[in-house]
């Protein structure tokens, strides 16, 4: 079932032709990251893949002077202007409305996120630290200085490829992710999250190499097999973030053989948690391990109907709310269809959104769940 799963999840182009004490997270960080990619040059790299001016003395000055990044820069502006203008002002009132003082939590929690800390920030715009995770790579950013101008062209390229489906269709979709990507210098997610850093205004302060330890500690530097990613510490929105990013399978298969990644989430104490576009992976019995992890750490639950299936919550300590309409779900996740859906959405149960989001993304198709806990 699970490999199933992953392929329809892989093939869907519909927008394209071990507990722990807590502790403060910051504070477990063993040893010195001397690989930290600093301010100055991080800012005006994410500046330059994300259409941006730069600084005069910019390594990439040359560059944004070419035919190809201003085509770019174009590009970019004509996608941001279609999310700045529609979906995150809606997303902004919304979450004004319905989620209140649940937008600020400390921390949110984004299992199966890929690179998106653009609607994780959009939903919860007062957290302090988000941790994401997925499939996708976690490797760092080349020297501009090394790249020649094909280098530059392509890596550009990959981006805009990859940000048209994100911006547009509200998701990712990682094999096309990874066509688009690795093939150029600029590869994994880190890209990604930074150019959706710099359209956000946010400034960079620092990357730095990271993995998880057999308890859950955090530690200097990315090795193969255990948990390997990144930090990122940053200004946006007038608030200081961090964001965690890991290479993670969070399969049953490897969770009880290795329990590192949720030890290290156990650390934050209670979550919000932000779930999008999970390909319904939580339905299956390959999953249960981080929907149980999900159902007994966080205080707020906002998802999609592709999260944690709505039987999950019932008889628990669970206050739900929810919003839009559930027009079922594709084709291709037809076996997941939940009829309680049908019931809870048709019985006049959901207040409207007038946004789309997830799979489903049109306005008028797609609905939200809100579960808070008691």
């Amino acid at each position: 079932m699970l490999l199933g799963v992953l392929a329809a999840a892989w093939v869907m182009s519909g927008c394209r032709t071990a507990s722990v004490p807590r502790v403060e997270v910051e504070d477990a960080v063993v040893g010195v990251v001397d690989e930290t990619v600093r301010a100055g040059s991080l800012d005006d790299t994410a500046r330059y893949l994300a259409g941006l001016p730069g600084p005069g003395a910019s390594p990439y000055a040359v560059g944004r002077q070419t035919t190809h990044w201003v085509s770019h820069r174009r590009r970019m502006e004509e996608l941001w202007r279609y999310f700045s203008a529609y979906r995150q002002p809606r997303i902004a009132q919304f979450c004004a409305s319905e989620l209140g003082r649940g937008r600020e939590s400390g921390t949110v929690w984004y299992p199966f996120s890929g690179p998106d800390i653009l609607f994780a920030d959009s939903f919860f715009p007062g957290a302090g630290s988000f941790v994401l995770s997925g499939l996708e790579g976690y490797e760092l950013l080349p020297d501009p200085g090394v790249l020649t101008p094909e280098e530059l062209a392509a890596g550009l390229d990959g981006i805009e490829e990859s940000m048209t489906t994100a911006l547009s269709c509200s998701f990712f979709i990682t094999k096309d992710m990874r066509v688009d990507l690795q093939k150029t210098r600029f590869r994994g997610t880190l890209p990604v999250v930074l150019v959706f850093l710099a359209r956000m205004g946010g400034r960079l302060e620092s990357v730095e190499p990271v993995s998880i330890d057999g308890v859950g500690n955090l530690v200097a530097g990315s090795a193969e097999g255990i948990c390997p990613g990144y930090v990122i510490r940053a200004r946006t929105g007038g608030r200081a973030v961090t964001i965690y990013y890991f290479r993670a399978n969070l399969a049953d298969e490897v969770l009880r053989g290795d329990g590192r990644f949720l030890a290290f989430v156990g650390r934050f104490g209670p979550v919000s948690t932000y779930l999008k576009s999970a390909s319904y992976l939580m339905h299956t019995d390959e999953f249960t391990m981080v929907r149980e992890a999900i159902l007994g750490q966080s205080r707020v639950i906002l998802q999609d109907d592709s999260g944690i299936p709505v039987r999950a919550f019932a008889g628990g300590p669970w206050e739900m709310r929810y919003f839009g309409r559930y027009s079922g779900v594709l084709e291709i996740f037809s076996e997941y269809y939940q009829p309680e859906l049908t019931g809870i959405f048709g019985s006049g149960g959901a207040r409207d959104i007038d946004f789309g989001i997830g799979y489903k993304h049109q306005q008028g198709e797609s609905c939200l769940m809100l579960a808070r806990r008691r």
